[in-house]
């Protein structure tokens, strides 16, 4: 059976962590240990992160990151206990390529949040650290196809009410 190494992003709902969560992050490592699973690192990842849209009229959740190794063939099992779990809104599970195993584990034990998403920024506040660009786009330059001479673009036929798709 092929261990693997597995990178799980949960978000939980905000008001029960905030009662209870030392509880619910317990009961998250007694299931990942149920399966087998070896817990490698683990850490809160946004502790009042706002949701794009409501899950469960929820607008805002704990994310919590986990990295862990266990047997391939117990995953598909796991994610089923998983949905089942009330505290939990939603979870993404990846598969980390064993030949980045050990440069995703060094960055995850040192780096602390920096090496989630919330601290990546937007390209132009990225290019203000250091970070230089040639694309004009990541720039945040938008050029003028005009004046490179592109042709101006032609206007879509506009159809009938009555009329169908063509084929």
């Amino acid at each position: 059976m092929a261990i693997a190494l597995y990178e799980t992003l949960y978000a939980f709902d905000a008001t029960r962590m905030s009662s209870d969560g030392e509880a619910i992050r317990t009961g998250l490592r007694n299931l990942l240990e149920k399966y087998g699973a070896e817990i490698l690192v683990e850490r809160p990842w946004d502790e009042n992160g706002k949701l794009a849209y409501p899950i469960n009229k929820q607008k805002k959740a704990y994310f919590h990151i986990l990295y862990y190794k266990m047997e391939s063939t117990k995953q598909g099992e796991l994610e089923a206990d998983l949905r089942l779990n009330e505290d939990l809104l939603r979870h993404m599970t990846i598969h980390v390529d064993p030949k980045w195993a050990d440069t995703v584990l060094e960055a995850a034990k040192n780096d602390g949040n920096r090496f989630a998403i919330k601290g990546m920024q937007d390209d132009s506040a990225a290019l203000g650290e250091g970070i230089i660009s040639n694309d004009p786009l990541a720039r945040g330059e938008v050029p003028d196809l005009a004046a490179a001479g592109a042709p101006a673009p032609r206007p879509r036929p506009r159809r009938a009410a009555g009329d169908e798709k063509p084929e």
